[in-house]
């Protein structure tokens, strides 16, 4: 049960990742095509700023989950490297447990910030209006299932550090 509850996980941050990384893509397009439009008799991409502002929210959160997973978010492990590997395994749930209740507030905060977004319709006024109040619900969506992630890994960690087995130097790199 628990590997199945893993790979569904792990599908979804792929899947999370995936969208980020096609949106990234739709920004340099929407970039290129304004600044080549402005060189243009066309002219610049009526409201490319605006878009490419409220874009680069879910190029920014949908991946955290994906990242997490794969533990490649900024890492200093030179001041534990020297510990034996179940207590560095127990230092790096303790760490995620931190990022579990940080994560988890954001989360709070820009619940209650997109419910009052979303309430009134919040739009950026420009040459083209741009809503705003979807892109809220972006980051709830992304800190919240960082919230997930991050318990997956309190999980796996403590797995790790009070399992039966020594956990061996490769499971230690793949942190």
């Amino acid at each position: 049960m628990a590997e199945k509850r893993r790979t569904v996980v792990d599908g979804l941050a792929e899947w999370l990742a995936i969208i980020g990384g096609l949106v990234v893509f739709t920004l340099m397009i929407l970039v290129v095509a304004d600044a080549i439009g402005r060189k243009t008799p066309w002219g610049a991409v009526p409201g490319a700023f605006e878009f490419s502002e409220a874009l680069m929210i879910p190029a920014v959160f949908l991946p955290l989950m994906f990242v997490q997973s794969k533990r490649e978010h900024v890492f200093v492990g030179v001041a534990t490297m020297a510990f034996p590997n179940r207590f560095q395994c127990f230092l790096d749930a303790v760490a995620a447990i931190v990022g579990m209740a940080i994560f988890g507030f954001l989360t709070w905060l820009a619940f209650v910030k997109a419910l009052d977004s979303t309430m009134i319709n919040e739009y950026r006024v420009s040459i083209v209006s741009v809503p705003i109040w979807p892109f809220r619900w972006v980051i709830v969506v992304g800190t919240g299932l960082m919230v997930v992630q991050l318990l997956m890994t309190v999980i796996e960690e403590f797995g790790r550090a009070f399992g039966a087995e020594e956990p061996s130097m490769m499971e230690a790199e793949l942190r």
